[in-house]
């Protein structure tokens, strides 16, 4: 029998096929907005740009990206990316705010370009900036431009040209700045003399300062004195002066690691405390009534006097949670009778942890000791209650050593491959999205006739066989990249890879289906 469709029939399969349309349409697209934003956050704003030929909706999208990532890499000459920076903000949609922006500047910008570029960039009211030189020689960085009401985050980095003496050319600052909006600085590779210091303290609401292989100039001391800051980071100097003075009385965290100079400290709230150095540091300090936690390293003690590392411990009484590295208590233990007499000064103790540090066999004294009874009295016996956890010491030999490197390079390429897995996936749903919008266009620009219909298909098939080759080729670099991975982290991407699969299938149901092209 045959059946006859009804008109109220033939209207429900076009809302059903409506529907399938509208369920299979561009899933990015249906994002949040401020989503897809934190998404392109990831790319340069170049590449944001172009995006909007991808659809009708994302043609003035990157007008309204509050997150803005510039790089003179990405332009013949510094004067193409001059005019695209320039293009971009007096287009782009002014009633909001740019609330980070990344500018990288290679060897070749001299001080005025950069000054001209942050001229323009500070004037839109940036909340975080980072800015990324590239350079071969010492350079000057011009601080008198920075002048902003609204920067809360400020980065400054010189890239190096290499991994080996990243000291020799370091980035010098000139002049002062006015940022009295400013809270978290970090500067890296930056030599500072003791001109700069107030550069810090013209930041009157600065909290947090991260100081990050820089390098000190100056006859006597670098001073660092802040009534508001509460965080202090400093990591990897390279230091000509004879001492440094933190003075910061709201301090509540402070990170020295990689620095052998005498450390002054006048921090009466500090909280927390952690020394790194190949060498014991001497700190000198008022009184630390607040500490609460002191985590040590002495990568080298055996070569240090024991005086220094009990004058250490001495000054450090009120801390609740101690952790020292095993070699150091092996060292004061060849030394009992600096502390036999000696009453044990950590009458808060909470927990002990003594653990392993790192160090070639090489490096070790002839004769090993363990920690001595007496030098255990020292530490615990103030505090009964205090809990002592020891790790166990692992001496490096050539054949352990290599087992570790190749451990540690391991989950070094593993975090590589999940990093290149993500960006692969990234630039793939791109081209994806690309390709459905092309999809609906293409159609738009053959005319009724035959023959144009004819030659539409001819040219639309092959494009459609590069498009599968190309796409495949990428999935394939994708899953590659994702059987590497072990198991703990091919379950970060496996959620972001799922669903990449299903845009990938309905594109390619539409790029191999025949009758995609007559509809």
């Amino acid at each position: 029998m045959m059946t006859i469709k009804t008109t109220s029939q033939k209207e429900t399969q076009t809302t059903i096929k409506r529907r399938r349309k509208t369920t299979m349409a561009d899933r990015l697209s249906d994002l949040p907005e401020d989503l897809i934003h934190k998404i392109f956050s990831y790319i340069s704003i170049k590449q944001v740009v172009e995006t909007s030929a991808l659809s009708s909706r994302w043609r003035f999208f990157w007008t309204s990206m509050p997150y803005l990532n510039f790089s003179s890499d990405d332009f013949h000459s510094l004067a193409d990316f001059s005019i695209f920076v320039n293009h971009v903000f007096s287009r782009r949609n002014s009633e909001i705010q740019v609330s980070s922006l990344m500018l990288s500047f290679h060897e070749k910008a001299t001080q005025a370009f950069v000054e001209r570029i942050l001229n323009c960039a500070l004037s839109h009211n940036v909340q975080q900036l980072t800015v990324t030189c590239t350079l071969e020689n010492d350079s000057e960085f011009p601080l008198s431009l920075c002048s902003s009401q609204s920067l809360k985050h400020l980065t400054l980095k010189k890239d190096c040209c290499g991994p080996l003496y990243w000291w020799r050319y370091a980035l010098t600052l000139s002049s002062m700045w006015e940022l009295p909006a400013l809270t978290t600085l970090h500067l890296d590779r930056i030599e500072l003399s003791s001109d700069n210091t107030g550069l810090i303290s013209k930041c009157a609401n600065l909290k947090n300062l991260t100081l990050e292989k820089c390098r000190m100039m100056g006859p006597d001391g670098f001073i660092i004195s802040h009534s508001g800051l509460s965080y202090l980071k400093i990591e990897d100097w390279v230091s000509d002066v004879k001492f440094v003075s933190v003075v910061a009385p709201h301090l509540n965290y402070l990170s020295i690691s990689g620095f052998s100079r005498d450390i002054l400290i006048s921090a009466p709230n500090l909280a927390y405390l952690l020394l790194e150095s190949y060498e014991c540091l001497n700190v000198l300090s008022d009184d630390f009534q607040s500490l609460e936690k002191v985590d040590i390293c002495i990568s080298c003690p055996y070569k240090e006097d024991p005086h220094r590392i009990v004058g250490l411990l001495q000054r450090l009484h009120g801390v609740k949670y101690l952790t020292l590295n095993i070699e150091i208590l092996e060292h004061l233990s060849s030394y009992v009778g600096l502390f036999t007499h000696r009453p044990s000064p950590f009458a808060n103790l909470k927990s002990l942890v003594i653990y392993r540090e790192r160090v070639y066999k090489s490096n070790m004294p002839n004769e090993k000791a363990d920690m001595s009874t007496e030098l255990k009295n020292y530490l615990l016996h103030s505090s009964p209650s205090a809990t002592l956890t020891i790790v166990s010491r692992q001496i490096f030999t050539l054949d352990n050593l290599l087992v570790l490197n190749y451990l540690a390079l391991e989950d070094t390429i593993a975090v590589k491959n999940v990093t290149s897995a993500q960006d692969l996936m990234a630039k793939l749903q791109v081209l994806l999205e690309q390709e459905k919008a092309n999809t609906g266009t293409n159609r738009a620009h053959f005319g009724r006739s035959l023959l144009s219909r004819q030659n539409y298909m001819k040219v639309e098939v092959e494009r459609r066989k590069e498009k599968v080759h190309l796409f495949c080729l990428k999935l394939e670099e994708i899953e590659e990249l994702l059987e590497k991975l072990p198991a703990s982290k091919r379950a970060k991407v496996q959620r972001c890879y799922s669903a990449l699969l299903e845009e990938f299938d309905i594109v390619m149901a539409k790029l191999t289906g025949l009758r995609g092209l007559l509809i």
